[in-house]
């Protein structure tokens, strides 16, 4: 059976408690929200209200756990939503469903507004401070117009090379300040590339200037870190983005300072030392910050610990990359895809199987 995207199954045998999910990740944010005297910027990756992946990969996931999770937070909880200057300029098509990036904005926006009931902040990144762009300009005038607070964060140009210069005056000292006087600031956006993880190191900067003494985290569900790495629910997210070229690896970092091998991905490994390197120099001397060993240690991800069977989580996530396969077919068909999406998935065909051999 070919499963788009955004459909989910519904199982009759759950092998993922989704309520103890629920309670476990929302008391680990609250205990690293308590780490942290003044804010703590979380960077949530773009399903941020509705995650019907996790809901189809673990049979019990709850697909609105997010939102839920949020829901319980929102007395001390604010919205940050970043776009890319040069997505709005492009206006580039997100998805195959042809709908593009200025109205995926808006359309995600809303759907913050109705389903918490607050008005994300916009951090626009990698404006051109010396020709903002008329697209840009007019997007910021739309939004403002609305009630919502809009801030520009300049493009960087030396970024992440010279470092000393990026948490200077001349880099993040340069954009505009978003304030707000939450505890938890909820960083998402509206695809890939749409600056999450520089606004919450850029704001943690403008902070400090402000006297606050604020944190970053991100909030993680895949690839569960306390799975092995060829696990097949650790091997179906590597499914899940074939196209973007991801992969699953062991955390070299965390597992030299614990001696513990546990599961992340590429992109986050291998950005790590840079952001600890900008983090240390913008953060206070005793900041929980300065604790991270590793990438493992910034995420918030208990889904590890709801997991009730094994097996039975094990071949959904089998069933899952199947469709993924099939799904990336589809768009080689079409001319849309490419071929080595397919062989990506059908390696990881094979290796799942193995696993119950």
């Amino acid at each position: 059976m070919h499963i788009s995207q955004s459909d989910i199954v519904n199982y009759e045998v759950k092998g993922f408690d989704g309520e103890k999910y629920i309670q476990l990740q929302s008391d680990a944010i609250c205990e690293r929200i308590a780490k942290f005297p003044g804010k703590l910027y979380i960077e949530v990756w773009w399903k941020f209200l509705y995650d019907p992946h996790a809901a189809r990969v673990l049979p019990g996931f709850d697909p609105e756990s997010k939102k839920r999770i949020f829901q319980h937070l929102l007395h001390d909880a604010a919205v940050i939503f970043c776009v890319n200057a040069r997505d709005i300029d492009s206006n580039r098509q997100l998805g195959s469903d042809g709908v593009s990036y200025v109205e995926s904005v808006r359309v995600l926006i809303e759907d913050i507004v109705a389903q918490l009931g607050i008005k994300p902040m916009i951090a626009i990144n990698l404006v051109n401070k010396n020709a903002v762009s008329d697209n840009v300009s007019v997007f910021r005038e739309v939004y403002e117009k609305d009630g919502y607070t809009v801030a520009y964060r300049y493009l960087i140009t030396w970024y992440p090379e010279a470092v000393d210069d990026v948490v200077s005056e001349r880099g993040y000292g340069q954009d505009e300040y978003i304030e707000t006087d939450k505890k938890l600031i909820l960083v998402t956006g509206a695809a890939s590339n749409s600056g999450k993880m520089s606004t919450c190191l850029g704001q943690i900067y403008l902070d400090k200037q402000h006297g606050i003494d604020s944190g970053y985290a991100k909030y993680e569900t895949f690839p569960i870190w306390n799975l092995d790495l060829e696990h097949p629910i650790n091997l179906a997210y590597e499914a899940a983005t074939a196209d973007i070229e991801d992969f699953n690896c062991v955390d070299f970092l965390h597992e030299e300072y614990y001696h513990q091998q546990v599961t992340n991905y590429n992109r986050d490994v291998e950005a790590f030392p840079i952001v600890m390197e900008v983090a240390q120099k913008i953060v206070w001397p005793d900041n929980y910050v300065r604790q991270y060993h590793s990438p493992t240690d910034m995420g918030i991800n208990r889904a590890g610990f709801a997991i009730t069977d094994d097996r039975i989580c094990a071949e959904a996530w089998l069933a899952e990359i199947k469709r993924r396969c099939d799904r990336y077919q589809d768009m080689v068909d079409r001319g849309e895809g490419e071929e080595v999406w397919v062989e990506d998935c059908e390696r990881l065909i094979k290796q799942a199987e193995s696993y119950f051999m």
